[in-house]
């Protein structure tokens, strides 16, 4: 049961909504409207001072913008039989123009007033957001953890893991190559290149915005990887082993801080989510992972109708108990904090990491 007292709140563009039901699950193949359904229905046309979009006046005094949406979230804008875009053109007395099925372009508004258009631009802003949040994450915020002598340590570990540690279910493919080694802060889903260029954007104003104020004086920040733990609460049936972080000197805390305000950032310009909504970011570089599982044995001995079919294979876990008991203070090394990447999911670049859409120095 939803909490009164504390309700699900959506920040899109710098204004705070607050979803009345989160539970409910809602598509654009459905009549009702999703963003009345889903967000207080207040002040709609409250022009506020805190829009970073302009709206021009036409020559016969009506009011325009326009908005890029991704093709992807088009459909949830409409919304069966356009049922959803007559309601935002009604309720804020505006006539929307969508590109049709094909089409290129972006979405055009116009209104009688500023207000109007405003308030039409943030319902579509609440659509989109609302559609976002439900997809697949593409991308990532990483900060890279992979220098040569923590790679080096790395190796050793999975070397002795796998000579002194026979458990069951753990095998050499479950494994993250070393060069992948990564501290994740916060993942988003970018749907086209307009959407990865915005997000390189804010990652370039956190720098400056969230980032340095905190870091500043604490540069270089050592980052020293140290230590194991897991995801779940029971150590024979682990998912995710990761290895804990922790500043090297006087700056303890300053990652934790940093992390929180850059998805802080992201979250209030609608382009991540707070996972599992939580307030801090869970600090953690992932080394052994059973979604890695090679697929390869049982597709070389089940080639066969249920592989035709595409059956998706569950998740198994394996036992970690006896490699947290040998290796629970396992020391991989200290690296220093020199880039902020925006990286892409699923993807090795020339350097055997994530291919990256953005990478901000941290100097």
């Amino acid at each position: 049961m939803t909490d009164i007292l504390r309700p699900h709140v959506m920040w899109i563009e710098g204004r705070c909504y607050r979803v009345n039901d989160p539970a409910v699950e809602t598509t654009s193949f459905q009549e009702h409207d999703l963003y009345e359904n889903e967000v207080a229905h207040n002040d709609v046309l409250d022009e506020g001072d805190d829009d970073d979009f302009e709206v021009v006046m036409m020559d016969n005094s009506r009011y325009t913008t326009s908005v890029h949406v991704s093709k992807h979230y088009l459909g949830s804008i409409i919304g069966k039989k356009g049922a959803i875009k007559i309601r935002i053109e009604r309720d804020t007395k505006t006539d929307i123009k969508i590109p049709k099925h094909g089409q290129e372009g972006d979405i055009v508004i116009f209104g009688p007033t500023a207000a109007n258009v405003k308030a039409a631009r943030r319902r579509i802003n609440i659509i989109v957001m609302s559609s976002r949040m439900k997809q697949k994450s593409t991308h990532f915020i990483s900060l890279p953890m992979n220098n040569p002598n923590i790679q080096k340590r790395f190796e050793e570990f999975q070397t002795s893991v796998l000579r002194d540690c026979p458990s069951r279910n753990l095998d050499q493919s479950l494994f993250i190559k070393p060069h992948k080694l990564h501290l994740t802060l916060g993942v988003m889903c970018l749907m086209d290149n307009e959407e990865r260029l915005f997000a390189s954007k804010l990652l370039t104003e956190a720098k400056e915005k969230v980032v340095m104020p905190i870091l500043r004086g604490h540069l270089p920040l050592k980052i020293r990887l140290k230590g194991l733990s897991y995801m779940n609460d029971d150590p024979s049936q682990i998912d995710v082993l990761y290895g804990l972080v922790q500043e090297e000197g006087n700056s303890k805390g300053l990652i934790q801080e940093f992390a929180d305000a850059l998805v802080e950032h992201f979250y209030k310009a609608g382009y991540m989510n707070k996972e599992y909504d939580r307030d801090s970011v869970k600090l953690h570089v992932t080394l052994i992972n059973s979604k890695y599982r090679s697929r390869s044995e049982s597709a070389n001995a089940d080639n066969s109708a249920s592989s035709a079919r595409n059956t998706r294979r569950p998740r198994e876990t394996f036992d970690g108990t006896e490699v947290l008991k040998k290796f629970a203070d396992y020391d991989f090394g200290v690296t220093e904090l020199t880039e902020i990447h925006l990286s892409q999911r699923h993807s090795v670049g020339s350097d055997g990491y994530y291919q990256p859409t953005c990478v901000v120095p941290c100097n």
